[in-house]
């Protein structure tokens, strides 16, 4: 119903406005409102609900089941204590047979019953009673950079912390008499290329190791143990690894006496030395900041 004004006129009821007049959004309509309300259906709905679950926990198992997730649980659980060879805890062992082995000098022995050749792909083969053996001293000892030396390369570059060694060759009590282990040793990164003569060169990113090992013969003849895991410190991303024998404990060579068998080769003559096995550990990437050293 309209009004009528003085002149006449009809003056329309507020009622009669223009539906195109739009009138204030009310708070219900706002985009704040929307989003709690879809926050609140996912919320109700059960299947949505379930969706989310689910793949949260599978991200969960797939994490725990990884290397990465396998070495994390380890690490909370023992505490972060530093890894050692019988217990490596968070770091990760690179695979043997993404490992690459070769040495300058390999010899086969002249132990009765046995006249094993020794090359260097024992020393990862996971046994023991194998080794990689050569002459000591060999034909290049005398010289300033002698070719004694094992070298292991790695199918892509690893974080290694820890290096553990078998030395001398472990099969049994004959053998680890009849032939020597290794005193010291140098053990250091490369880049992978061969040398011209002698050794590898060292790589200039990471550290030289000086490693020194323990012979178990005692002066008695008894021998305190068969094997032992032996650590070597270690900190270096790399592909190349080498360990280069120094020298050979007099202990070792005198203690054992008539007991050590010469090995001959085209008319040179001589005992040997060198190791059973040797394991190379790494740090996962988002673990490589705790302490190993």
């Amino acid at each position: 119903m309209n009004d009528t004004s003085q002149d006449g006129t009809d003056v329309p009821d507020d009622d009669d406005k223009s539906a195109d007049e739009s009138e204030p959004p009310s708070p219900a309509d706002s985009p704040t409102a929307a989003l709690r309300e879809l926050v609140t259906s996912i919320r109700e709905s059960s299947w949505l609900a379930g969706i989310a679950t689910g793949l949260i926990s599978g991200v969960l198992v797939a994490f725990y089941l990884s290397a990465t997730g396998q070495a994390t649980v380890t690490a909370i659980r023992h505490g972060f204590a530093r890894p050692s060879c019988s217990n490596p805890q968070w770091l990760l062992q690179v695979p043997d047979t993404q490992i690459f082995s070769s040495a300058f000098y390999e010899q086969k022995d002249a132990i009765p019953g046995f006249a094993d050749f020794h090359v260097a792909s024992n020393s990862i083969d996971g046994d023991l009673s194998s080794s990689w053996l050569q002459f000591w001293p060999s034909k290049s000892d005398h010289q300033g950079d002698s070719s004694d030396y094992i070298e292991w390369s790695f199918a892509q570059p690893y974080d290694v912390r820890l290096i553990c060694v078998v030395d001398g060759w472990t099969e049994d009590l004959t053998t680890y008499m009849d032939t020597l282990p290794i005193g010291t040793a140098k053990v250091y990164s490369t880049d992978g290329q061969p040398p011209a003569h002698g050794s590898p060169l060292p790589s200039s990113g990471c550290a030289t190791e000086q490693a020194r090992f323990k012979d178990y013969l005692q002066k008695s003849g008894e021998v305190e143990f068969t094997y032992q895991w032996q650590p070597v410190s270690f900190h270096c991303n790399t592909s190349n690894i080498v360990l280069h024998i120094a020298s050979v404990s007099r202990t070792s060579s005198a203690w054992r006496g008539k007991s050590l068998v010469d090995s001959e080769l085209n008319g040179y003559q001589d005992p040997l030395v060198g190791l059973s096995e040797v394991k190379f550990y790494y740090c996962p990437t988002a673990l490589c900041g705790l302490p190993t050293n």
